[in-house]
């Protein structure tokens, strides 16, 4: 797109939106907003930035100012402030608007991926059909063309791999356990219900993974949930009940009901950077379907907080979660084991897009766990079982086209406790295939 054709896109697209704030309330500020428009129309970005930038200081608060400084700091290539000002719409009647503005700036910032996101999403909105049009156009430049708005999502990861200690044997164990493993992961979502500012949303999720020969280490969880979505303003909040089914050994091992309760907003997100916070709680019951599991009956109740930011091509996530269990506990003859750990888990994930296909990350986790009751073990001395978990992966991922990626991660999990049998390594290789629908 010409630097002519995009003046003129955003002088026309943002005439829709200019409106004057109060006089009576803001006087300075609307006089200010006024010329910076004013500024802009006759091609002075400078002074038009250095106009909008003053209104704001003096209170004016309006999607017109944050579509108009938007514009400002796409041509003057500011583009970090350019996007954190069209972020501001979103959620908003102009929404739509926001979304083909923030693909714009992303298609300059040389992001494909993001840009055509956003220009999907404005692609599949009936009620601007002028604007639908542009983004349709733009989809077609980058090479994807939706023809209908995509309500249902699929996702399909296959993988094959190794590990050294299925068991969790510690390092003075005579033996241990090791087998490769084929692993698939799967999700489904989409909503059901639509209509203004609320949704709901359903979803289905499993996951597997089969040994070649250590059957009784097989695993594979079903999980089914809904949660209704509502969105004010910037921000967006859920509630919602999931269940799940658990089998290991291919067996039935237990069942799990949950309340699940979210926000997320990117109001975290600064200048220079494009974030995301998020905050969720969970409670769920647990239900064994075997004697041997009886233990695990119980309550599980979890705090995770996140914050995900973006700065170039590099992407990061940093995580809180603080777990605490009330289970039954097992409670066998001379020996009592406690399973109702409180657990601090602190985490970080960092990756680097080396091109647009090509990324390479890592990620760490560190768990302090600490039992509420001790245990007693035999010919041992009775203690409160206290973990230090140390997990890290690297990890790297080729992104074929649109559909299929290929991606291999090497990690390691290393764990200290009080108790020696406890004490343990593992580490586990995978190569696998993602596939997105």
């Amino acid at each position: 797109m010409s630097s002519r054709l995009t003046t003129s896109l955003f002088f026309i697209l943002g005439l829709s939106m200019c409106f004057v704030a109060s006089a009576s309330n803001h006087t300075d500020g609307t006089r200010d907003f006024r010329y910076g428009v004013q500024a802009f129309q006759q091609g002075d970005l400078t002074l038009a930035k250095q106009l909008l930038e003053s209104a704001q200081s003096k209170g004016i608060e309006s999607l017109s100012l944050s579509y108009n400084l938007g514009v400002v700091y796409y041509r003057l290539a500011e583009y970090a402030r350019s996007r954190q000002a069209f972020s501001k719409i979103l959620g908003t009647k102009q929404s739509s608007l926001a979304h083909y503005n923030l693909g714009l700036v992303a298609l300059a910032e040389d992001d494909a991926t993001t840009a055509r996101d956003h220009f999907k999403v404005v692609a599949s909105n009936s009620g601007q059909p002028k604007l639908a049009k542009l983004a349709y156009a733009q989809l077609q430049k980058l090479g994807s063309t939706p023809l209908l708005p995509k309500q249902w999502q699929a996702f399909l990861s296959l993988a094959t791999g190794y590990e050294d200690n299925l068991g969790l044997f510690p390092d003075t164990a005579a033996s241990t356990l090791e087998d490769g493993f084929l692993e698939s992961i799967g999700a489904a979502s989409g909503y059901a219900y639509q209509k203004g500012k609320n949704a709901i949303k359903w979803k289905a999720q499993f996951y597997t993974r089969d040994y070649f020969e250590e059957d009784d280490f097989n695993t594979q969880l079903l999980r089914l949930g809904t949660a209704w979505h509502h969105d004010r303003g910037r921000n967006r909040i859920s509630f919602g009940l999931e269940g799940d089914q658990l089998w290991l050994a291919d067996s039935s091992r237990e069942q799990r009901a949950r309340l699940v309760a979210g926000w997320v907003t990117p109001a975290c997100a600064t200048t220079s950077l494009s974030a995301r916070c998020q905050i969720k709680l969970e409670a769920e019951q647990i239900f064994a379907d075997k004697e041997r599991f009886e233990a695990y009956e119980g309550q599980h109740y979890r705090l995770d907080t996140r914050y995900r930011a973006r700065y170039g091509n590099w992407s990061g996530e940093a995580q809180y979660r603080f777990d605490l269990n009330d289970r039954k506990n097992r409670d066998i003859g001379d020996e009592f084991f406690s399973v109702s750990p409180m657990m601090h888990t602190v985490g970080f994930k960092l990756s680097y897009a080396i091109t647009r296909a090509f990324t390479l990350g890592t990620d760490a986790s560190f768990r302090q766990s600490d039992y509420t009751l001790a245990h007693r073990l035999k010919n041992e001395k009775t203690t409160k079982r206290s973990d230090q978990r140390l997990s890290y992966h690297l990890n790297a991922r080729y992104q074929v086209d649109q559909t299929f990626a290929i991606t291999t991660k090497l990690g390691r999990l290393s764990n200290e406790s009080n108790i020696d049998r406890y004490q343990y390594d593992r580490e586990t290789v995978t190569l696998g295939v993602n596939i997105r629908l």
